[in-house]
């Protein structure tokens, strides 16, 4: 692979990191060792050009080269079959033909595998994570805004089988520490996104009650209902707080400055206004000065519960998150309090009494 790069390099003759169609045709037909019609570059671009660039980057390049020499492999292989020993132009050119469409092929076909096993298993948290159409397999609709169609990507038994299941996203686990050794987890989520909330916690809830639950009122009391019947575990809760509008987000500000709170998981309802807007932010920003973790969305947040389990799981993990650990604060706070004890310091009393016994 190196050796690949180092020609890639070298056949990028003006060293942007790109090839263009010119570039890309010599260094091609250098690899494969035989001359590259220009109409079959453009065939290449429109399907190995992810970004739409209009040029192969070095990754792009690679895997062009590797389905072109999977696909040469299996056209010398029927030509061997089929003892067809015609060397001209026209059968060359042909052949190209032949290997370019194979590669594509097998190159969309790989995709598609790739995007049903990873789709296959977001199943479980399908609605949280709403997916999207792309375009690829006849299962996933290709117009933006639809969703996938879930019924179509598994059979009835997948589809059974995974609802009987637990659901593999969360298994049952014994941490490695107490909540009560860690700072609250605390949940929040505005009306909108009351239903997604409910639903990201049921898809989380063996990896959600390791922590002390702390969060504003409706999502508390959404918390003790979810959890009403877990009889294996005591689910620990830490100080709930008013309703968002009501002084909810502030009072979490409170307990994050004040170093009880180690993570936020905040669901934010992008398509409406809310009243509260500058106890919203203040969270929001508190939670940077203090760099404490912090989703705002349910994408990041199964993101970051991955990271809870992997850093509880076993020995445990607690560097991963350290904020549930210790105090921490952005690296621009330091700057900022060398900063305002100068301010302090020159308009303090006594300095100014200095100042004119100098003069």
């Amino acid at each position: 692979m190196l050796q690949r790069l180092d020609v890639f390099k070298k056949f990028d003759e003006d060293k942007n990191g790109t090839l263009d169609r010119k570039e890309c045709n010599r260094l091609i037909s250098h690899v494969l060792e035989e001359n590259v019609d220009p109409d079959h570059i453009d065939v290449l671009f429109r399907e190995f050009d992810k970004d739409n660039t209009g040029t192969i980057d070095s990754s792009e390049f690679m895997t062009i080269i590797k389905y072109m020499n999977n696909a040469a492999e299996v056209q010398q292989e029927m030509k061997e079959l089929s003892n067809d020993d015609n060397d001209d132009v026209k059968a060359n050119d042909g052949r190209m033909s032949k290997i370019i469409a194979t590669a594509i092929e097998q190159s969309r076909n790989d995709s598609d595998a790739m995007m049903k096993d990873i789709a296959h298993e977001l199943y479980p948290v399908r609605d949280i994570l709403c997916l999207q159409g792309a375009d690829f397999g006849d299962y996933i609709p290709r117009k933006r805004g639809e969703r996938i169609n879930f019924d179509k990507l598994l059979d009835v038994e997948d589809a059974a089988e995974m609802m009987e299941d637990d659901n593999p996203f969360d298994p049952k686990f014994d941490a490695a520490f107490p909540p009560s050794d860690m700072r609250c987890l605390a949940l929040v989520s505005h009306n909108g996104m009351k239903k997604t909330m409910r639903e990201f916690v049921v898809a989380n809830k063996n990896i959600l009650m390791k922590f002390r639950l702390t969060g504003t009122q409706s999502t508390m009391t959404m918390l003790k209902d979810v959890f009403k019947d877990e009889l294996d575990e005591v689910v620990v809760y830490g100080p709930a707080c008013a309703s968002g509008p009501l002084g909810g987000d502030a009072e979490l500000v409170a307990l994050m400055v004040s170093g009880k709170i180690g993570g936020i998981l905040f669901f934010q309802d992008p398509m409406n206004s809310h009243p509260h807007r500058a106890d919203i932010d203040c969270l929001v920003r508190q939670a940077l000065v203090h760099n404490t973790m912090l989703a705002e969305n349910p994408t990041s947040a199964l993101m970051l519960v991955q990271c809870l389990r992997y850093a509880l799981q076993g020995v445990g993990k607690a560097a991963m998150i350290p904020s549930f650990f210790f105090t921490l604060q952005s690296p621009t706070v330091a700057a900022y309090q060398t900063n305002q004890a100068c301010i302090v310091k020159r308009h303090s009393g006594v300095d100014s009494l200095d100042s004119i016994g100098g003069e």
